[in-house]
C-alpha cells in the first residue's frame, strides 16, 4: 500500500481531544503546530475570529498507509468538536532520514 500524509486542520480548542483520538486509531507519529489562516472563508469561525479575521487554527499532520485514511477519517469526524474540521491527503512519493 501507498504512504499518505494526512493533515487535519482544527480549531485549538478541538485540538487536545482530535489528537488523542487520531493516537487511538494508529501509531504513526503525529506531528503538531498552531497556525494563523488569513483569507476570507470564515464558514468555520467562531465569533472572535471573524471580528479579527484570522483563524487560529492546528494542523494534526501524520504518514499512514493508504487504507488507514478512511478509517481515521471517520474517527474524527465521529468525534465531538466546537469547530468544523477541514481534512486533506496527498501520497508521499520519497521520504528518508538524513542523520
Amino acid at each position: 500500500m501507498a504512504e499518505q500524509l494526512l493533515t487535519f486542520h482544527c480549531a485549538s480548542v478541538d485540538a487536545d481531544q482530535l489528537a488523542e483520538i487520531i493516537r487511538a486509531h494508529c501509531s504513526a507519529a503525529l506531528h503538531r503546530r498552531a497556525e494563523e489562516v488569513l483569507g476570507r472563508d470564515f464558514g468555520d469561525a467562531d465569533t472572535g475570529e471573524r471580528v479579527s479575521g484570522i483563524l487560529r487554527r492546528q494542523a494534526l499532520e501524520l504518514i499512514v498507509e493508504e487504507e488507514m485514511v478512511e478509517p481515521l477519517v471517520a474517527a474524527v469526524a465521529g468525534a465531538r468538536r466546537a469547530l468544523p474540521v477541514r481534512w486533506h491527503c496527498v501520497p508521499v512519493l520519497r521520504r528518508g532520514r538524513i542523520a
